[in-house]
């Protein structure tokens, strides 16, 4: 029952908005509450069921007896609506998940297929509405039908169905963010969306539908899908609603021009979505091959390409912030012989089971990665030395409590041993505090390894014309 009634309130303040866009004498210049509940019905199985589709016809009956539309009218819609929403769903429901959430540049043309087709069913079950109380050509009300629910669907649908979900806008709303210099200029396609939809407004006519294309375009491809879509939204409801047509209804101009202007709506619609689109995936698959190239395929920690460029760049911002820079080189014990023991499999095991340890008790600011083989580092700003040594300890115990079984399911015994290197110099690279690092990982696996040992102070600067250290890991 709450799913009825809350569909019932939803479709009540669509339709009743719909209903304040009504030319004197006429139907709604723009129709948002079928789009809606059928964005709605895909995304939630709940409200598409019998109990909840009565909810809506309560919404729409009642947002008609409200708006003062005939009762034979009003059923007469009611109808439409309901078969455009079942055609609607039962199309969309056939598609893939991604294509539903238009995850890909392809679900836009369903999109397109889906609403064509929900519009041209509410056509045929609803344009007689139009030719009765209206007068209308049943080849004009047809035209004008399928040219309105197309519109509505193309302005209304993508916004619901890429919206996210309610629980991942709050975490963006709650999560802190660092001052972003570039705000200005990301705004910019905001503004000139902005700009433009007055400036239409102020030239009128049958163009002034088009002058927004180029900032909603721009937009598009400066903001994700579901920003594009909402100002997509935006944009289809104030042109759907402030440029309407001038010519009044039951004028023989009328219907060419309501038509003309809601299959441009439509069209202006669906070019920033597929924009938006393309956009997206295209920025996926560049984040995937980025991955690809700067992750360890077995760990998903960065490569040791990513890590010593990564590293190399923290160190120097330590430097110019005049901040402390620990970094820690881990190596597990006796590594060959859980291979030699246990087989690849399970030595492949235990390096991802610690790598997934280690990187979930790190910052955000810390760069970790595989060096190769066994061996990992982590680079880590503004740690002084006794802190970072307490963060090595911290990850050694957790590193020996991490469990890591065999195929035969037993457990194995999966310890590491850690140097330590902080406190660098003007003249330290990354290669030379590895080196420290290394040193003093080789004396934590002579002592007897499972231990973490704190390289020795940095050597002083070079006298005047004595060459400094030259790098042994090359960043």
């Amino acid at each position: 029952m709450p799913a009825a009634l809350l569909i019932g309130a939803i479709v009540f303040a669509a339709a009743s908005f719909g209903h304040l866009t009504r030319p004197v004498g006429f139907l709604a210049s723009f129709w948002p509450a079928n789009a809606l509940l059928l964005g709605l019905m895909i995304r939630r199985s709940e409200f598409a069921t019998p109990l909840s589709l009565s909810g809506a016809v309560a919404g729409y009956l009642l947002a008609d007896f409200v708006g003062g539309t005939p009762p034979l009218l009003s059923l007469w819609l009611t109808v439409a609506n309901l078969a455009s929403l079942l055609a609607g769903h039962a199309f969309f429901r056939q598609a893939d998940p991604e294509d539903q959430r238009l995850a890909r540049p392809q679900s836009i043309l369903l999109l397109l297929l889906v609403s064509l087709a929900s519009a041209a069913v509410s056509a045929v079950v609803g344009a007689g509405g139009l030719v009765v109380f209206f007068g209308s050509s049943p080849a004009q009300a047809l035209a004008l039908y399928v040219a309105s629910e197309l519109a509505a669907n193309l302005v209304v649908l993508p916004m619901v169905l890429t919206a996210p979900p309610i629980a991942t806008l709050r975490a963006r709303r709650l999560r802190p963010r660092a001052p972003d210099r570039d705000g200005m200029l990301r705004s910019l396609p905001l503004l000139a969306l902005i700009v433009s939809l007055a400036v239409g407004t102020m030239v009128g006519g049958s163009g002034a539908v088009s002058v927004p294309i180029p900032a909603i375009l721009w937009c598009a491809l400066s903001y994700g899908l579901f920003p594009t879509a909402v100002l997509t939204f935006v944009m289809g409801v104030w042109q759907g609603t402030v440029l309407v047509s001038a010519i009044p209804p039951g004028t023989d101009a009328f219907i060419p021009a309501a038509v003309s202007h809601r299959l441009g709506l439509a069209l202006v619609a669906l070019g920033p979505i597929m924009v938006a689109s393309i956009n997206s995936a295209r920025g996926a698959l560049l984040a995937k091959l980025d991955h690809a190239a700067n992750h360890d395929a077995l760990t998903g920690v960065l490569s040791r390409g990513a890590l010593l460029e990564r590293g190399e760049r923290a160190l120097l911002r330590s430097r110019e912030r005049r901040e402390p820079l620990a970094l820690l080189l881990l190596d597990v014990d006796h590594f060959k012989s859980v291979n030699d023991g246990h087989g690849h499999a399970a030595g492949d095991r235990a390096l991802a089971a610690l790598s997934a340890a280690i990187g979930a008790e790190l910052r955000r600011e810390d760069v970790f990665g595989r060096l190769g083989g066994e061996e990992f580092a982590i680079v880590m700003p503004g740690k002084a030395a006794d802190a970072a040594r307490a963060t090595a300890e911290h990850l050694r115990q957790l590193c020996e409590r991490t469990p890591v079984r065999n195929d035969a399911g037993e457990a194995l015994a999966i310890t590491v041993s850690i140097g330590l290197a902080s406190e660098p110099l003007a003249r330290d690279t990354l290669g030379t505090m590895l080196k420290r690092a290394d040193d003093a990982l080789y004396r934590a696996k002579a002592e007897g390894r499972n231990r973490v040992v704190t390289a020795a102070a940095a050597e002083p600067a070079p006298a005047l014309g004595e060459a400094p250290a030259g790098r042994l890991i090359s960043p």
